[in-house]
């Protein structure tokens, strides 16, 4: 397990707006997140700022339904947050990064969402989808992959997904995590 992020690493990661500019797939969804953010109010915010100042290592692509409707919410915290930093770094070109956070110590399960401290340490760590929407797409699939449906299908479950999204899972997912930081911090 990753323990230290080194100055050298941080610099790779992507803020943003850079790796916003190299999205060349679902970028509507990932503006339409970005514009609709937040999905924290102000009693959230005011939670997250009796954190100590953290560096929010995201693992991402943007093929997926779980970073393009999540990732835009961390990355504007990361610029509301005076002592926040919010880094991306593309799963396919970062596999070293992404074998430090293998989800049941298998499989590559993104969006990571990774929380160091100021000197490098991680101190939290999340991924994937919330509760909530992981149940959802297990109802709909019935005991089928994703890849076991046909391309019909596999176009109305991102259809399903996304509504999730805007419907609920968004504002879900940033809550889990939340109880996760909260949790660790011994914050109320």
């Amino acid at each position: 397990m990753i323990n230290l992020l080194t100055e050298e690493r941080l610099g790779q990661g992507l803020d943003y707006q850079a790796f916003r500019s190299r999205v060349n797939r679902n970028g509507e969804i990932f503006d339409e997140a970005w514009q609709e953010s937040p999905v924290f109010s102000d009693a959230d915010l005011a939670t997250l700022r009796k954190l100590p100042p953290l560096t929010v290592v995201a693992i991402a692509e943007d093929w997926c339904p779980d970073v393009f409707h999540t990732l835009p919410t961390w990355a504007k915290l990361g610029e509301l947050l005076p002592d926040w930093d919010c880094r991306i770094f593309p799963l396919d070109e970062n596999p070293d990064l992404m074998e430090a956070f293998l989800y049941k110590g298998r499989a590559k399960r993104i969006p990571v969402y990774a929380f160091f401290d100021q000197r490098g340490y991680l101190q939290a760590w999340w991924s994937g989808r919330c509760r909530q929407a992981q149940e959802a797409l297990d109802g709909h699939l019935g005991g089928r992959t994703f890849a076991e449906l046909s391309a019909e299908e596999k176009s109305g479950l991102t259809e399903f997904l996304n509504a999730g999204y805007r419907e609920s899972f968004r504002r879900q997912n940033f809550l889990e995590i939340m109880a996760l930081l909260k949790a660790f911090f011994h914050v109320s």
